[in-house]
């Protein structure tokens, strides 16, 4: 039994250093990002402004896109240099009859209708590579229906795309439209910062780790010389993250982040439990895709976080041998991540989530256990559908679960007739 804890203790110590490692990698990429990237000025001159097109997948969404397209339809951005693109996939709320009335007094609002569906492309991506190759802007904004630009958006993410610059990612702070309360919020928000906080530090070591759809851009150019989605449409999730690394592959450009509060665009924070649920498990079920080496971290990581409930639960049951190790093991992992998040924080104005920290890192080693599981072997439910982590594995039964209700009455209807 010792020499059995010695050797799994041995293990840990490795899978930590590898941790923490990467940690101080992240920091040195933080202090490198922000000495590169500061505020920027917002470009004045008009006359050199590059055409931009915003790109949104819809699937029904009339009830968030009149917030959306009133934001864009008001950016700080000369009109004849600004598109704003809706792909309405397969909507059956009333989204088509709305963004008919919107269209018909905005002259540079566009839409693209979907009525089928493709069982061998993922279905956002499906619309957003229509949207973006239907599209005559140089560079293209993503954001999606439930999120909030403010008026600065367009023309400070084109600021920040200087000579040979590609890609530019941005941030996206939570916005709560539901009463939560305010530990919950503070948590969910620090748990979602970490994630810009991780896509700015990784691009100062020049390569990029993760993105966000809610607030991303790009050249044209860029999309069209990596054929868009085509090698990555299988995957359900991945529209940002996984094109990001794929431009990365390819040596398109260069990477930006956008850190500007004029460029932060607002998101909405999921309303419900089982919302957030399935949204996590969708983040998690593409990390099977990503390059060689990154599976590898991912995966240390990952059975750090298992060893480190494991250790919490065989000590609840008794078992004290494991008790220091596991401590230990989370304590020493928890400064290191305190150290990178106040870094980052301090960089990005957001300070004011570290008060949050603790009671997120009590629970971050479960959550990491419980969602890597569930996105490897699970499934989850998204925009009315259950999925899959790859299109080609949806069953026939998952298609019709994903069908509308109103579809569904449709056909009654017609039968009855």
């Amino acid at each position: 039994m010792e020499s059995s804890l010695i050797v799994v203790t041995l293990i840990v110590e490795c899978l930590l250093g590898f941790y923490l490692l990467a940690l101080i990698a992240l920091m040195v990429g933080c202090a490198r990002f922000h000495r590169r990237v500061r505020q920027r000025r917002i470009p004045a001159d008009e006359m050199h402004l590059p055409t931009v097109s915003v790109v949104v997948a819809a699937r029904n969404e009339a009830g968030n896109l009149p917030r959306l397209l009133a934001c864009l339809l008001h950016q700080e951005y000369p009109k004849d240099k600004l598109e704003i693109v809706v792909v309405d996939d397969r909507s059956d709320d009333g989204t088509e009859g709305l963004l008919s009335k919107m269209m018909a007094g905005h002259d540079n609002l566009k839409s693209i209708r979907i009525s089928d569906e493709r069982l061998d492309f993922a279905p956002k991506k499906r619309a957003l590579d229509l949207g973006i190759r239907s599209s005559t802007g140089e560079i293209v904004l993503l954001t999606d229906a439930d999120c909030s630009p403010p008026p600065t958006w367009v023309r400070a993410m084109v600021g920040f795309y200087d000579e040979g610059v590609m890609v530019v990612l941005g941030y996206s702070p939570y916005r709560f439209d539901v009463p939560t309360l305010r530990l919950l919020r503070g948590m969910l928000a620090l748990d979602y910062f970490s994630l810009a906080a991780i896509a700015a530090a990784s691009i100062g070591l020049g390569r990029p780790l993760t993105a966000t759809g809610t607030n991303l851009s790009y050249r044209k150019e860029a999309f069209l010389q990596a054929n868009g989605f085509e090698r990555i449409k299988q995957w359900i999730s991945g529209d940002d993250d996984l094109f990001v690394h794929l431009a990365a592959r390819e040596n398109l450009g260069k990477f930006s982040f956008a850190l500007n509060r004029e460029a932060f665009v607002p998101a909405a924070a999921p309303t419900s439990w089982k919302q957030f649920w399935h949204q996590r498990i969708r983040y998690a079920s593409k990390g099977t895709h990503y390059e060689p080496m990154m599976v590898i971290g991912l995966a240390s990581v990952y059975l750090l976080n298992v060893f480190i409930v494991l250790a919490a639960c065989l000590t609840l049951a008794g078992f004290d041998d494991v008790a220091w190790p596991g401590l230990s093991a989370w304590g020493v992992k928890s400064l290191f991540e305190y150290a990178f998040l106040r870094q980052a924080a301090i960089v990005f104005g957001e300070r004011s989530l570290l008060r949050y920290f603790l009671p997120t890192a009590l629970l971050h080693p479960l959550y990491v256990t419980a969602f890597g599981f569930l996105g490897l072997l699970g499934s989850f439910r998204w925009k009315g559908s259950r999925f899959r982590k790859l299109v080609s594995q949806q069953s026939r039964h998952d298609r019709l679960d994903g069908d509308s209700l109103s579809n569904r009455l449709r056909r009654d209807e017609s039968v009855s007739e």
